[in-house]
């Protein structure tokens, strides 16, 4: 816990400890799950519970501890370092935060897992994708992590914390760097500017991006230690000159004496209609709430702070988030440990006057977390489950609607684990390998002793088979006071699955999680000492059975809406994976498109789910459908093997913004062995018309066919993009339709479109005047958005027959003769008066086939035939082509279909 409110804190443990302060459900207890037996031992069951929720807390405080403990145990290597500790030193190059499991027992690394080929349902088809900071003069474990972005265009700015700042007393441990072409190449920034008037001043933790649209201005916002005794938000703004970006003016949002108020977790959005700033995070002092700041003068002053979470959560809120939509709404939600019930809550509130008040709090959802393990390779032991948060600020149909994002496990608090002294295991030793793990089922209760020998620690494996889709509950409920992970390993007894245990060896010794096995083998349990001292421990197994909840393994990523606030839709889940993979930190942004776009760490891409990529989806009906999911991450990340000094490894947030053309998703990313970095990815969102019919002439009464190329850029999703003719006259058009577009219609990487044809037939009515008309082709994405208009004339010209068979006096162009043609097409024209005429055939992409005549044309009726070959005289292909009619700077078009 940070260190505040001492007393009460202290009484709630204790209380907590004893089984004396319960949420209300866990005192009632709770009915049995469906085909899962009844609890022998409901007493047992109350005190899960209990300490269920004890974790909880202790998740949601450990990040403020966790953060100064890091920097604190790094400052004193550096001070070691200096004075030649070659210990020290060794721990700055090679050690990583908090994974005491490597250093103490110097293990090399593990083998790399061979990277495996993606899911059957992905086409290997990659936007693409690039590092963000550059490693080249980092120590070798440097990590980067909890990216986030910001981009106008392709402008675009990405932040992360970084673990070379360890590597110096009061070093900044955030880090940043910018593309001026769109994402495909970075320059690493190195860290933010300081405030001149804070000569101690460096940047902490939790950095986040946004962005003025209007003015350019791109604002950084991260947490700081000003001085020695005081920690901090701060912002600094920044802007592309000539192709470069820098920083000029940075600002404290607050400051607060650290023995009194942790400030942590901050997010920050920017009004672009009204330039408004706007801040939350959660304050870790007298009431530990989630607070909101303003800036209505580009960040030189704040609001006093206002708590927008009820007084009911204090304690237990952490992780929020803040967005602001195109007509200055100010949306804002948090994560909430609920007091009541297993389930967790996600707040929200939306303000509807640029955050001068709050409307009344909402719960969107409530939903089961994973509290006490993080995904495969993770290397904190406790989970995190904060929302993600975006609004729509297109003209498309959904504009204004707030998503919501969040991950979700299965209702494993409500499994019966065995009672105390029931089905006992005692280890077998020699089990300190997986060759020699002690073999058990899951219902049995492990006990062991940890005995460490001189410098050399001690550990235990058990071994446990487990069907594709069955459910492993793990409580480690009785460990004596020490330092100890928990583990559970793929069956290669190498990669990491779940991690859970007591580092620190504080009071909080427990861990609790639940895994689902992806595919059918033996799974291994390793329990862990890492203190100088003897541990005896006990370890509850079982296994539990999913009932109707949401979720279905350990961890799913769902969505929910609103449009007003206060209603929300039903959640919706997003990833599309088997049961057994975990889906892990989803993140939401509003695409220019009318999409809404997802993104998570997804499991699915190697047996075990222990390796990941990061995976996309969307939804183009304002949530309510999405699209299968595909890969964005060009590579595979294995968090098992990839090296960092920064806990968590992948962070406890990634990002995705959305500029006027383009997706950039960010994140952690292990694909290099030797640190953790930040990737982004480039996913076009554009759509177009490529190219359009000329002007031309068509008698009246007539028909013209004409055609559009049509071209998608986005690599992923394919789309049903609407087409809608307009016309300045009152000629008859054909009803709006759709065509689709996308992912296939690309080329990659950065490739010209390959287009898409599309016609259309044009009536010109028998009561048309003569003159032009402008017709118009608009084509709006599947979202709903108009992406582009274009427009050409026709001219009616009206048809006058001669008196007593002489000839016409007005240009006409007739059918083709028969229509489809086969073998030859008999092409017939009308001149008013003789002269100079071309007659020329064109495939549907514009390009010349054949011209048929060239040359002085007698007044009257002219025929022509066309034997379906080109310029060369080689047959061409069966298809629709064009025909054109060019007289005294008229022209005439029609369309045939040559058969062969």
């Amino acid at each position: 816990m940070p260190r505040v409110r001492p007393l009460v804190r202290a009484c709630l443990a204790a209380l907590l400890a004893a089984g004396l302060l319960l949420p209300a459900r866990a005192l009632a207890g709770a009915p049995a799950r469906t085909g899962e037996p009844p609890a022998a031992d409901p007493a047992s069951l109350v005190r899960q519970r209990a300490v269920a929720y004890r974790m909880k807390l202790d998740a949601i405080w450990s990040e403020a501890r966790a953060e100064r403990h890091e920097a604190r145990e790094r400052a004193e290597l550096v001070r070691r370092a200096r004075r030649g500790d070659k210990a020290a030193i060794r721990g700055l190059r090679v050690t990583r935060a908090n994974d005491e499991e490597r250093t103490l027992l110097d293990e090399p690394l593990p083998p790399r897992l061979p990277a495996a080929p993606l899911a059957a349902a992905h086409t290997l088809v990659f936007p693409a994708n690039a590092r963000c900071n550059d490693p080249q003069n980092d120590i070798a474990n440097a990590g980067q992590a909890e990216a986030s972005v910001a981009a106008i265009g392709d402008q675009v700015v990405v932040a992360w914390n970084d673990g070379q700042g360890f590597t110096v007393t009061n070093g900044d441990v955030q880090g940043y760097g910018w593309s001026a072409d769109g994402g495909l190449t970075f320059t690493d920034g190195g860290a933010p500017p300081h405030p001149p008037a804070y000569p101690g001043f460096y940047w902490t933790s939790d950095p986040v991006l946004t962005v003025n649209e209007r003015t350019g201005d791109f604002w950084y916002c991260g947490l700081a230690n000003p001085d020695p005794t005081h920690n901090a938000i701060a912002v600094a703004r920044g802007r592309f000159s000539s192709g470069v970006f820098a920083f000029d003016s940075v600002f404290i949002v607050r400051s607060a004496v650290s023995s009194s108020f942790v400030l942590d977790k901050q997010w920050i959005t920017c009004d672009s209609s009204a330039g408004g700033l706007y801040v939350t995070y959660t304050e870790f002092g007298t009431t530990d709430n989630i607070d909101f700041q303003r800036s209505t003068d580009g960040g030189r002053t704040w609001s006093a702070p206002v708590a927008i979470s009820s007084a009911g959560d204090a304690g237990r809120v952490q992780g929020s988030r803040i967005v602001v939509a195109g007509d200055g709404a100010v949306h804002a939600a948090w994560y909430a440990v609920d007091a009541v019930t297993d389930e967790d809550d996600l707040r929200y509130r939306r303000s509807t006057n640029r955050g001068a008040s709050f409307g009344a709090e909402v719960t969107p959802v409530k939903f089961n977390s994973q509290f006490g393990t993080g995904a495969p390779g993770f290397n904190r032991e406790r989970g995190v489950n904060f929302p993600s948060l975006t609004v729509d600020r297109t003209t498309g149909p959904h504009r204004g609607r707030a998503y919501l994002a969040w991950q979700e496990c299965w209702h494993f608090l409500g499994t019966a684990l065995p009672p105390a002294g029931a089905t006992n295991l005692s280890e077998v030793e020699n089990n300190g390998s997986a060759a020699g793990a002690t073999a058990f089922t899951p219902g049995q209760t492990l006990r062991g002793t940890l005995t460490p020998a001189g410098s050399v620690t001690d550990q235990d494996w058990f071994a446990c088979p487990l069907a594709a889709g069955k459910n492993l509950v793990v409580w480690a409920d009785s460990v004596t006071l020490g330092a100890w992970y928990l583990r559970l390993l793929a069956p290669d007894g190498v990669q990491r699955l779940c991690l859970g245990g007591n580092p620190s060896g504080g009071a909080n010794n427990y861990a609790y999680w639940t895994f689902t096995a992806p595919v059918s083998g033996t799974y291994y349990l390793r329990m862990l000492e890492v203190s100088p001292v003897t541990i005896g421990y006990r370890i509850r197994t079982a296994l539990g059975v999913r009932g109707s909840e949401r979720g279905r393994d350990q961890r799913d990523a769902f969505v929910a809406w609103t449009d007003d606030g206060a209603a929300w839709s039903a959640p919706v889940r997003v990833n599309d994976d088997a049961v057994g993979y975990d889906n892990w930190l989803p993140e939401l942004g509003a695409g220019s498109d009318g999409c809404v776009y997802a993104t998570w760490y997804d499991h699915r891409d190697d047996p075990w789910g222990s390796t990941t990529n990061v995976y996309l989806s969307r939804s183009c009906d304002g949530g309510a459908t999405w699209a299968a999911s595909r890969a964005v991450s060009s590579a595979p990340s294995n968090f098992t093997t990839s090296g960092t000094n920064i806990a968590p490894n992948m962070g406890d947030y990634a990002h995705v913004a959305s500029s006027g053309t383009k997706l950039y998703p960010v994140w952690a990313d292990g694909r290099s062995v030797t640190s953790v970095d930040v990737w982004s990815a480039v996913v076009p969102l554009t759509a177009g018309i490529a190219t359009t019919p000329p002007d031309t002439v068509v008698n009246a009464p007539g028909t013209a066919t004409f055609g559009w190329t049509l071209t998608s850029d986005n690599p992923l999703f394919a789309g049903n993009y609407g087409v809608a003719l307009s016309s300045e006259r009152a000629w008859p058009l054909p009803a709006a339709s759709s065509v689709t577009l996308g992912n296939g219609s690309s080329t990659l990487p950065g490739g010209a479109a390959a287009g898409v044809w599309w016609s259309a037939d044009v009536v010109v009515p028998d009561t048309a005047a003569s003159g032009p008309n402008r017709i118009g082709l608009t084509l709006t994405s599947p979202g709903g958005v108009v992406l582009a208009r274009s427009f050409f004339t026709v001219t009616a010209a009206a048809i006058a027959v001669g008196v007593g068979g002489a000839p016409a006096t007005t240009l006409s162009l007739g059918a083709s003769r028969p229509n489809p043609a086969f073998g030859e097409a008999r092409l017939a024209f009308t001149l008013p008066h003789a002269g100079r005429v071309r007659l020329t055939i064109y495939d549907l992409t514009g390009a010349r086939v054949r011209t048929l005549h060239d040359g002085v044309a007698p007044a009257g009726l002219t025929t022509a035939a066309w034997d379906g070959r080109d310029e060369r005289g080689r047959g061409v292909r069966a298809g629709a082509y064009f025909y054109r009619l060019e007289f005294e700077g008229q022209s005439l078009a029609r369309r045939l279909v040559y058969m062969r």
